[in-house]
Formats: structure tokens, C-alpha cells, sequence
């Protein structure tokens, strides 16, 4: 059976190759890059945005809510922690898409997440 969870080592080795700030989409990109057949059982398992599966829910929805989990935990972690409960509005955790971002991710808004600084 093909393997369909990131464990934290892995969701910690694709954050340290992402910019100090990224998107899901950044997320996926270098999770392509670096674990692309985990990628590969994440999208059969879950689908992908998209894909005429009739769900909202994706491998990108369960690593976006794996990366606000993690960044939560109180045991030191690379991300600097999610706001929960905030209101669509531009600000430091949040943006609007821009069109490509919408076709890819299916949202008017999109999650910004911080690594923490050294």
C-alpha cells in the first residue's frame, strides 16, 4: 500500500528549501521537487483541486492543514505559529490570489506562512 501522510521530518525538509515566506502552492512545488512520488499518493488519495472529484478537500487542503497544525504545536518548530479565527482581510497570514494562484488553489484567498528567524 502506497504511503499517504507527510511525516513532521518531511513537512520540516520541504519548509527549510522554502523561501522565509510561502503559499501552499510554494509548499507543493518544492514537495514536488523533493518528494515527488509521496506528492504522487497524496494526490491519488486526496485529489487534487480541480480534478472533477466534486470535493474541496485535496492534498493540497491536508498539507495546508498540516503546515497550520505543525506551526501551533508547542514543542519548537520552524514556522512561526497561525492566527485561528481571523477574518478574510489582507494582512501578514493571508492575501488575495492572483489568477493563477485562483486556477491552482480554487480560492479568492490564500494562506501565508513564516518561517520562524534563527
Amino acid at each position: 500500500m502506497s504511503r499517504t501522510k507527510i511525516s513532521d521530518e518531511e513537512l520540516e525538509k520541504v519548509i527549510e528549501k522554502t523561501a522565509p515566506s510561502f503559499t501552499i502552492l510554494d509548499y507543493v512545488d518544492m514537495m514536488r521537487k523533493v518528494f515527488p512520488k509521496l506528492w504522487e499518493n497524496l494526490v491519488k488519495r486526496y485529489g487534487l483541486y480541480g480534478d472533477g472529484s466534486g470535493t474541496r478537500y485535496s492534498a493540497m487542503t491536508y498539507l495546508s492543514n498540516r503546515l497550520s497544525s505543525y506551526s501551533r504545536r508547542k514543542r519548537p518548530n520552524l514556522l512561526e505559529p497561525m492566527p485561528v479565527g481571523w477574518k478574510p482581510q489582507e494582512n501578514r497570514y493571508l492575501k488575495r490570489t492572483t489568477q493563477d494562484e485562483r486556477k491552482r488553489f480554487g480560492s479568492p484567498w490564500i494562506v501565508v506562512y513564516h518561517k520562524r528567524g534563527k
